[in-house]
């Protein structure tokens, strides 16, 4: 044999006799030992290697995790929907009568008041029909007076009484009287005004413009309540109804939820879509929400009371089961500790939380206690763990 293939026999063999040793010793000290617990994981670390191996390789690198707290309380159940928010009341205002605009003084987006001025139409030539009518009225009043002049000398009263009706009605008095009220309602149809507080919303004339009778001129809206009208789903029907709590997230402000509650519900079912409006209504006093945004809004359903849950990322699975990584702390309120699975039943399910039942009584799995919720799918039973968010979950 040459000397380089002794050489490359003697480096390679050795240590894989070495390695071969090991783990007789290691063999030979597991069985010594005795059977694994029967109460460790079967895919933990010390029942693939047995006790005396993890113990052979100790570690007290604590990884970072992040936990939740277990609850008991009542467990809601959501339902979801969407739609777009809208005013509680808008108005949008027409010309009622034509002319050309002299004043416009307000804008778009503006704070108003109820009655103050948004639009002023020229009044000249409504004064004159207003200085005219009351003209027409005057000489009638006149004719009246001629018609039933005498007549205080009549004994019969009724005889007068109808003398003066009918007097009224050939002097014209009545007619007289009317085309003043409408010269005078005009006139004021020149000005238009704020229904109510509000905001100036799509105002389309300036200064200068001519309007017809029906010329869309602006619309106030109200922002100090917002409705948001969402189509929920028939199978969700039965478990809404008005004066539910619901939480609305616009796209426009997504760290910032807002609350409401329902006001209506649809009682019929859209026969294409399977669906019912369902109104929610929250306040809006910063009008941050402007109409027409998109709204995610979740409606608080059905309703259980004391249901023991966690949050739904605390659930993994280990052998086709759910587990959930229960924090041992080393001392009580301590952030590091060792990670202990629990097999656990679920129940209830919402987008963020599971209800549960520990498989095992005395599993320490109850209200207060800390389960794991990031940075533990890898995790193992007996693992050293450091939370992360401790102080969070001390002071919330």
């Amino acid at each position: 044999m040459k000397r380089r293939h002794l050489v490359t026999l003697l480096v390679v063999g050795v240590p894989l006799v070495l390695l071969a040793g090991v783990l007789w010793r290691l063999n030979e000290a597991g069985a010594s030992d005795g059977a694994v617990d029967d109460a460790a994981p079967p895919d933990s670390l010390s029942g693939a290697l047995g006790a005396s191996a993890v113990e052979a390789f100790p570690t007290e690198i604590a990884l970072p995790v992040e936990g939740s707290l277990v609850r008991r309380d009542t467990f809601v159940l959501w339902v979801e929907a969407q739609g777009r928010a809208a005013p509680l009341r808008s108005a949008p205002l027409q010309a009622e009568v034509s002319g050309p605009v002299i004043s416009v003084p307000v804008q778009e987006g503006a704070r108003v008041s109820k009655g103050q001025m948004l639009v002023q139409i020229d009044p000249a030539e409504y004064e004159l029909r207003v200085r005219r009518a009351e003209a027409d009225l005057a000489y009638a009043q006149a004719e009246f007076e001629g018609l039933i002049l005498g007549d205080d000398r009549l004994e019969d009263a009724q005889l007068r009484a109808k003398r003066e009706r009918l007097a009224r009605l050939r002097s014209g008095i009545p007619g007289a009287e009317a085309a003043l009220e409408e010269a005078m309602y005009q006139l004021e149809r020149t000005e238009i005004r704020a229904p109510f507080a509000g905001r100036v919303a799509d105002l389309v004339v300036d200064e200068g413009a001519r309007l017809q009778v029906g010329d869309a001129v602006v619309e106030i809206v109200d922002l100090s309540t917002i409705d948001v009208e969402v189509e929920v789903l028939e199978r969700a029907l039965p478990a809404v109804e008005p004066g539910r709590v619901a939480t609305v997230r616009f796209a426009a402000l997504p760290e910032e939820p807002f609350e409401g509650s329902v006001v209506t519900v649809n009682p019929m079912v859209n026969r294409e879509t399977g669906t019912a409006r369902v109104a929610v209504r929250l306040r809006n006093p910063e009008a941050k929400v402007l109409p027409g945004m998109f709204a995610e809004v979740e409606i608080a359903g059905r309703r259980f009371a004391d249901r023991l849950f966690v949050a739904r990322d605390a659930i993994v699975e280990r052998d086709k089961r759910d587990v959930v990584f229960l924090l041992h702390a080393d001392e009580p309120g301590g952030a590091t500790g060792f990670a202990k699975w629990v097999y656990v039943s679920t129940g209830l399910e919402s987008d963020d939380f599971v209800e549960v039942a520990p498989e095992r009584d005395g599993d320490g799995l109850e209200p207060g206690s800390i389960v794991l919720v990031d940075g533990h799918t890898t995790l193992t039973h007996d693992a050293r763990v450091h939370l992360e968010n401790h102080r969070a979950l001390l002071d919330p």
